[in-house]
């Protein structure tokens, strides 16, 4: 009897034995899915360089929006605080001229130092011995007219800045300088049109760059002279052509 069950545990176990090497179907179908993992790999990598360029330019798209909005915002403050300073002075001044210079802008803004009047001192009135009437054979000069220009309203200062320098370029490709001080006379700026702070300073630097075609020479503390670049001696252009 115990032969008989230790025959029936060896058929048992001989049976079982003999079933491994029969999963061939098994490694088959493991060897098709290792094959499929590169196929699967590389899928899944240009999806996700796919997802990752969308989302960069949705990146993008969305910084330069806050741009747009950061520089909406910084105009409108500007202008803000333009009006604010303009209704405080005029509501604290007696004096309120909105065709002075001095309304709008101080006078270490226009880098100009108050000066003490001389005192008068009492001398005889004097008296020219001979006054001589011219009865004719003088003309005055007639006056310049000033030339119209294009409007630069609802502009930002740095468009503005470079649209004045651009039509100081077309100035100066027909003359020679253009002093600072002419540019409405000249069409150049329009007759209302007032400069702010920020344009001129934007100016300055722009004329100063390494590839600008206009370059400006100081002659003092409020008059300059714009000319094309190129000029070795821009003094010796200003004496040639105002003395």
């Amino acid at each position: 009897m115990a032969n008989g069950k230790f025959w029936l545990n060896m058929v048992e176990e001989t049976f079982s034995w003999a079933n491994i090497g029969g999963g061939s179907n098994q490694t088959t179908k493991i060897l098709q899915l290792l094959e499929t993992i590169p196929v699967l790999m590389r899928d899944n990598k240009m999806e996700l360089q796919g997802n990752i360029a969308n989302l960069r330019m949705e990146l993008q798209s969305q910084i330069s929006d806050i741009h747009s909005v950061i520089g909406d915002m910084k105009g409108e403050v500007r202008t803000m605080n333009q009006n604010f300073i303009l209704d405080s002075r005029k509501a604290l001044s007696t004096n309120y001229d909105d065709r002075s210079v001095a309304t709008f802008l101080s006078l270490d803004e226009l880098e100009i130092e108050p000066k003490e009047r001389p005192v008068d001192e009492e001398d005889p009135l004097m008296v020219a011995d001979e006054i001589l009437i011219v009865q004719e054979g003088f003309t005055a000069p007639v006056p310049e007219d000033i030339e119209e220009s294009d409007p630069l309203e609802d502009m930002a200062d740095e468009d503005i800045a470079a649209e004045i320098l651009n039509r100081v370029g077309d100035y100066l490709d027909q003359n020679s300088v253009l002093m600072n001080f002419s540019m409405k006379k000249k069409g150049i700026v329009p007759k209302e049109f007032v400069l702010s702070k920020n344009v001129k300073e934007l100016m300055k630097g722009a004329v100063k760059l390494e590839d600008s075609k206009v370059r400006l020479y100081k002659l003092d503390r409020m008059r300059g002279m714009y000319h094309l670049d190129g000029v070795a001696d821009p003094q010796s252009l200003y004496d040639e052509i105002f003395n």
